[in-house]
Parts: structure tokens; C-alpha cells; sequence
């Protein structure tokens, strides 16, 4: 999961070495970032109906080859093209690191553990935010940007290695592939349609990806550029959001399992978001110590939710969907993550400011959590705990 996720992360902590190497603008940064994110959204759903085909190992092992081959093409990039063409490469796996994981979670793990397991697994996203931030600011300095990339690009490619070789076969995955279940009998029937909750989910997630796109894309170049703050405290703030985040992931996901509703709790943090955005929309170069209330605030509000989201789908879908179902609330999370990115590069290359972005991101937030706070579901997490059908 860390893998999917991070040439995204990469392209923030890098935004101002980038720009001045490839003479590059604000926007057309923010456009790189949605070619990404783009390609994830587009390509999530059928690779999550691919995932249910082959199986989560194999799929697992793909991404982690992805992740190093986007990562590898963006350290030799000369000009947008090749940045842009090392985005659509590590869009694949952005788009297909959770229904990947999600299908490994609910074909290997069982009810009861799947909340912790769960946030664990979505906590590799915020460990990327985590490394990007700490490390590639020392690595630039030191290989330039370009090496801090490669060095990334060779660590997904011994990881992928020692995934292929560590991680046992899929139970049943010579059956898997045809979109089909079995009977008790052995007959098979057609799988069933997917859950309508799962477009409500996937609002949810459009509203929040679009929001947090923004924020996330272009904080470290806000703290800079608006603030004051170095590159290199730039990047500890974000790497601070990260390692709270892996916190409130496993956390927000054994919740979500045990105690609390996962819509209703879904609801609560993207208050949270829209409170951090908030911040962001009043915060000056006189009250910058304000800042340093981000780090948690967007770890709790702006990555925490997605923990809950995925396990949402492991628990209300059955397993041979939770793929499927997986690819569908990706597509409308990381096209908001798409649609978000460019406008706001736009906004501030033509106003000079970034306030206007951030009070958008803060009533999309809000409107994430009117999205999930009525739960109409009727599923509490003790009822579904153990839904594998």
C-alpha cells in the first residue's frame, strides 16, 4: 500500500526542486499529479474485477512492480512528458492497491481481526507520507532529486521479490476468475449485483478525494511559499501527518469493527477534515505556529476515513465482490484526487494565494459528512463480522 501510493507523495515533497529542473509551473504539477491519480481512477474498477480473477497474491506482486517501474521513469525524466508518462505508470497501481489488499484481507484473514489488519494495511499510505517527507529531503540533498527517486524505485523491486517469494498461494484462485460463485452444490450461479451503499461510498469518497487532493498535493509548497517554513520543515510537518496517520488508521479501523457504525464514524472525520481545512484557510505568516495543529487534524481527518471505507467493503460485500466493489469507490476517490489537483495549481498560479482552495476543500469535507451521517444501512459491525458469502 505504501508503494501504490507514493510517487503521488514524491511529486509534493519534490514539487520545488522539480519546478525549478524542469521549469515547470504550479498547475502543470498539479496536472502530472491527476494524470496519476486518473489513470487509478479509470483503470480501478476493471482492476479490481482482475484482482478477483487472478487472485490477490498476484496482484499484490503487479503492484509493487508497478510502483517501481513509475518511480524508476520519473528519477530519468528530462521533461513533462517523461514525468508524465512515469504518473501513468504508477497510476495502475494507485488505483489497484486497495482492491488488491482489500481482497487479500477477506480471503486470508478472519471477522474480528479484519478492523486491525485493515488499518494496518491502509497505514502503508501514510507511512509513504511518512518517508517521503523525511527521507527524500535528505536524499535530494545529497543524490539530487532524480536519485531520490531511484532509490524508492529499487526498494519496491526488492519488495516485490520478497512478496512473490514470501506469500503463500491464494486459497481457490484456480476458480476464482470468472466473476461467479458456488453453491453448496457446486453449481454456479452469477454473482449478485453490487450493494447500492456502494455508490453512496463512493460519493463519500469523491467528496473526500477531492478535498484532500488539494490539501495533500500542495501543503509542503503552502508552508513554503505562504508561511515561510523551509523545504525541509515543509517535509517534517507532512512526514508528522504520516506517522499519526498510520496511528489513526489501525485505530479508526478496530473502531469501526467493534464499536461504532462505520458510516457513522465515516461522518466524524471528515468533520475533522473540514476543520483542518479550515485551519489551513486562516492561517498566516503571524500565526504559523497554528501549523504545527495540522499534522494530526489531517491525519485524522483527511487519511484516517479511508481506512474505514475499506473495511466498510470488506464487511458489506462478500469476498468474491470485495474486489469489484474495492475498484468502484477507488474510481470515485481518486477521481476527485484527479479533479482537484489541477484546478487548485490553477487558482493559485492566478490569484497568488491558496485560502479559496482551502475553504472548498473545507465544504466538500462537510459535505462528506452529511453524505454518511443518517446510517440507513442497517449493518452494524457486530451483525456483519462475519459476512463471507
Amino acid at each position: 500500500m505504501m508503494s501504490s501510493a507514493f510517487q503521488i507523495f514524491a511529486l509534493a515533497i519534490l514539487a520545488s526542486p522539480i519546478i525549478d529542473d524542469l521549469d515547470l509551473s504550479r498547475a502543470e504539477v498539479g496536472l502530472v499529479g491527476s494524470i496519476n491519480t486518473a489513470v487509478g481512477a479509470l483503470t480501478a474498477p476493471s482492476t479490481g474485477r482482475l484482482t478477483d480473477r487472478i487472485g490477490p497474491r498476484r496482484s499484490v506482486v503487479t503492484v509493487l512492480v508497478l510502483s517501481a517501474g513509475g518511480m524508476a521513469v520519473m528519477a530519468g525524466a528530462r521533461n513533462i512528458w517523461l514525468l508524465s508518462a512515469a504518473a501513468a505508470i504508477s497510476g495502475l497501481p494507485q488505483g489497484w492497491g486497495n482492491p488488491a489488499t482489500n481482497s487479500l484481507i477477506a480471503t486470508r484473514v478472519e471477522p474480528g481481526r479484519r478492523g486491525s489488519v485493515t488499518g494496518i494495511k491502509q497505514s502503508g499510505v501514510t507511512l509513504g507520507v511518512f518517508l517521503a517527507g523525511a527521507a527524500l529531503p535528505l536524499l535530494e540533498s545529497v543524490w539530487g532529486w532524480r536519485g531520490a527517486c531511484l532509490a524508492f524505485a529499487i526498494m519496491f523491486a526488492v519488495l516485490a521479490a520478497v512478496v512473490q517469494v514470501t506469500l503463500g498461494p491464494d486459497p481457490g484462485v484456480a476458480d476464482a476468475g470468472h466473476d461467479r460463485t458456488e453453491s453448496t452444490t457446486g453449481a454456479t450461479t452469477p454473482a449478485r449485483r453490487l450493494d447500492p451503499f456502494v455508490w453512496r461510498l463512493t460519493l463519500y469518497a469523491l467528496l473526500m478525494g477531492t478535498a484532500g487532493g488539494a490539501v495533500g498535493r500542495f501543503f509542503p509548497l503552502f508552508a513554503e511559499e505562504s508561511l515561510g517554513f523551509s523545504l525541509g520543515t515543509a517535509g517534517i510537518l507532512t512526514a508528522l501527518g504520516g506517522l499519526i496517520g498510520m496511528a489513526a488508521r489501525v485505530y479508526v479501523g478496530r473502531l469501526a469493527e467493534t464499536r461504532i457504525t462505520p458510516t457513522r464514524l465515516l461522518s466524524v472525520l471528515a468533520m475533522v477534515g473540514a476543520a483542518y481545512c479550515v485551519l489551513l484557510a486562516v492561517v498566516t505568516p503571524g500565526t504559523r505556529a497554528l501549523l504545527f495543529l495540522a499534522p494530526p487534524l489531517s491525519a485524522v481527518g483527511i487519511a484516517a476515513w479511508n481506512a474505514v471505507a475499506m473495511l466498510a467493503v470488506i464487511m458489506f460485500f462478500s469476498t468474491r465482490q470485495s474486489g469489484r466493489a474495492s475498484g468502484v469507490v477507488m474510481l470515485g476517490f481518486l477521481g476527485g484526487l484527479s479533479i482537484s489537483a489541477p484546478i487548485a495549481g490553477v487558482v493559485v498560479d492566478r490569484t497568488g494565494v491558496y485560502w479559496p482552495v482551502w475553504a472548498v476543500a473545507a465544504a466538500l469535507a462537510a459535505a462528506a459528512a452529511i453524505v454518511m451521517w443518517w446510517d440507513s444501512t442497517g449493518r452494524t459491525p457486530a451483525a456483519v463480522a462475519g459476512r463471507t458469502e
